[in-house]
C-alpha cells in the first residue's frame, strides 16, 4: 500500500512505517484476547465459566476499554520487535539480491 500509492520509496523509512503499522494492527487485534486470557487464568476457580463468560462479564462491568488495558506496553513491545525484524530482513534480502545480480 505504501509502495503502491507511492507514499514512500522502497527503503528503511518505508520498512519502518510498515513495521509500525503492523505492530499497531497486531496489538489492536491481540490485546482483547490477551486481557481475557490473563483475567481468566488469574481468576479464582469458579469466577468464570469459560473465556467467553470472562469476556462478557468484563465488557458488561468495565466496558470495551477494559480490553485495551496494557495497550501501550504491548504496542511498544510489538512495534520495537517489528522494526528490528523487518528492517533487518529487508536489508539482508536486498544484500542477497544484489550479490546474486553481480
Amino acid at each position: 500500500m505504501i509502495l503502491r500509492n507511492r507514499i514512500l520509496e522502497d527503503g528503511i523509512p518505508c520498512h519502518f512505517s510498515a513495521a509500525v503499522m503492523a505492530g499497531f494492527s497486531a496489538t489492536v487485534v491481540a490485546s482483547p484476547v490477551d486481557v481475557v486470557k490473563t483475567r481468566f487464568m488469574n481468576s479464582p476457580v469458579g469466577k468464570y465459566k469459560n473465556a467467553v463468560d470472562c469476556a462478557v462479564k468484563t465488557a458488561v462491568k468495565e466496558g470495551p476499554s477494559a480490553f485495551y488495558k496494557g495497550f501501550v506496553p504491548a504496542f511498544s513491545r510489538l512495534v520495537s520487535w517489528n522494526i528490528c525484524m523487518w528492517i533487518t530482513y529487508e536489508q539482508i534480502k536486498k544484500a542477497v539480491d544484489q550479490s546474486f545480480r553481480s
